[in-house]
C-alpha cells in the first residue's frame, strides 16, 4: 500500500512540474502555451500519431482523446484518484 501512495505523489508532483513548465513557456513567449501528451511524448522520440493509427476503433478513440490532452491534467487525475483509493485508514 505504500509503494502505492508513493507512485501517487510521485504522479502528483510530475503534474505540478509539467504545469510549471507550461507556466514558464507561457511567460517566455507571451502567450499561453499548453503541452498536449502527444507533444511531450514526441519530446522522447515516441510517435503518438502512429500509435492511434494502429490502435483498434474504439481504443484508438479514446488514446487520440488522450493524447489530445495536457499531460499534467493526466497525470494529475489518475494521482489524485489513486492518492484517495490508497490513502490511509485510521
Amino acid at each position: 500500500m505504500a509503494a502505492f501512495r508513493f507512485i501517487a505523489w510521485v504522479l502528483v508532483a510530475l503534474a505540478v512540474a509539467l504545469l510549471g513548465a507550461d507556466g514558464v513557456s507561457s511567460l517566455e513567449s507571451g502567450e499561453p502555451v499548453m503541452r498536449s501528451t502527444a507533444d511531450i511524448l514526441a519530446m522522447f522520440g515516441l510517435d503518438g500519431a502512429n500509435l492511434v493509427e494502429n490502435s483498434p476503433g474504439g481504443v484508438s478513440q479514446a488514446l487520440g482523446a488522450v493524447l489530445g490532452l495536457p499531460l499534467w491534467g493526466v497525470l494529475g487525475v489518475i494521482g489524485v484518484v489513486l492518492t484517495l483509493i490508497f490513502r490511509p485508514l485510521e
